[in-house]
């Protein structure tokens, strides 16, 4: 991901709140039966794990999904994460000497991928998938029955990426001056984009 020094999104637990906030990944991986065919693109949510010192993101893929074969444990594979964006309009700034252009936050990791196949490492990972957007659902399912329990996961193969790298761009009109990125963050909290106009705020812009 091409990353200028000034949109740079190197703290950590920035990272972590983007995840959290827009936990849909595309996970991208080479076809382990195919090395020649196009890579794999599939989308998923995924959590953010800190567990022995290493950071991990846990999701699921359904087993009747047939791209599933083509992932095999220990390949390297990339997460891309996508915040917040907007339309940037030359209108908001000092001189009329400008063009468009977009302001987005994005996260890109690059990690080696595990399966998890075992029902009580698959029910921790779903209830640390759920439990953020649903905590109350962990009293739910526990008050199914096993049987329907069980079935549900065998349904499902965890996936779990063991965080090796982390690119994160926030382009939010850093290189713009003080009182044209006012402006913008008044039109994004007009209704263009209220979670553009926050991230701006948070990182001081």
């Amino acid at each position: 991901m091409y990353t200028p020094k000034h949109f740079l999104l190197d703290d950590p637990a920035l990272q972590r709140q983007l995840v959290a906030e827009h936990p849909l990944a595309l996970l991208v991986a080479a076809d382990a039966r195919d090395p020649g065919a196009p890579p794999l693109a599939l989308h998923l949510p995924m959590v953010w794990v800190e567990e022995g010192g290493q950071s991990w993101l846990e999701g699921h893929l359904a087993r009747g999904n047939p791209h599933l074969a083509g992932l095999v444990e220990g390949q390297s594979v990339r997460l891309v994460f996508t915040g917040p964006d907007a339309y940037v309009s030359p209108s908001h700034y000092d001189s009329p000497l400008n063009v468009p252009t977009w302001n987005y936050l994005a996260l890109e990791v690059e990690g080696r991928l595990q399966r998890v196949d075992d029902a009580m490492a698959k029910d921790r990972l779903l209830k640390r998938l759920i439990q953020p957007r649903d905590p109350a659902y962990v009293l739910q399912w526990l008050g199914l029955p096993d049987d329907y329990q069980q079935r549900l996961l065998g349904a499902i193969v965890g996936l779990r990426v063991a965080v090796r790298s982390i690119q994160a761009k926030a382009k939010l009109s850093q290189n713009r001056a003080a009182g044209e990125r006012q402006r913008l963050i008044e039109h994004f909290d007009s209704g263009a984009s209220p979670a553009m106009a926050r991230w701006m705020r948070q990182l001081g812009l």
